[in-house]
């Protein structure tokens, strides 16, 4: 969760200062650009760009696509946070208690039904036997 500055004098930040809060504060954003990268990379086809050979440039084409996708979502990420206001702990726990839990079974149900239901014959009877 990310902490206002009128909570910086009760928390963790109180036993950092100067360069060690610095760095804290930093690996927050460090954290925001590997996950960025890796959503490009696993989710979006990392350096690859349809239409545009990879290898074009001198093969410099490859990291330029792969920093755009990574700049842009790390783009998306700053504006989501500096957009929508702050959740406060309770609100989080109603969202994710009532909300999002009850999602994730449903999706595990409907997941499950689709694999029952749509596959072959051998694996239903696996199914029905394990």
């Amino acid at each position: 969760m990310a902490e206002c500055e009128t909570e910086l004098i009760g928390g963790y930040h109180t036993e950092y200062s100067s360069m060690k809060l610095g760095l804290f504060l930093f690996a927050e954003y460090i954290n925001m650009f590997v996950a960025c990268a890796v959503i490009a990379t696993v989710y979006f086809g990392g350096y690859n760009f349809p239409g545009i050979d990879p290898g074009w440039l001198g093969g410099l084409m490859g990291p330029i696509v792969m920093f755009a996708k990574t700049f842009f979502f790390i783009f998306v990420f700053m504006w989501i946070r500096w957009t929508l206001p702050r959740f406060r702990y309770d609100q989080l726990m109603r969202l994710g208690w009532k909300t999002l839990v009850p999602l994730a079974i449903v999706n595990m149900l409907l997941t499950g039904a689709g694999c029952y239901g749509w596959g072959s014959s051998q694996s239903r009877i696996l199914y029905t036997f394990n």
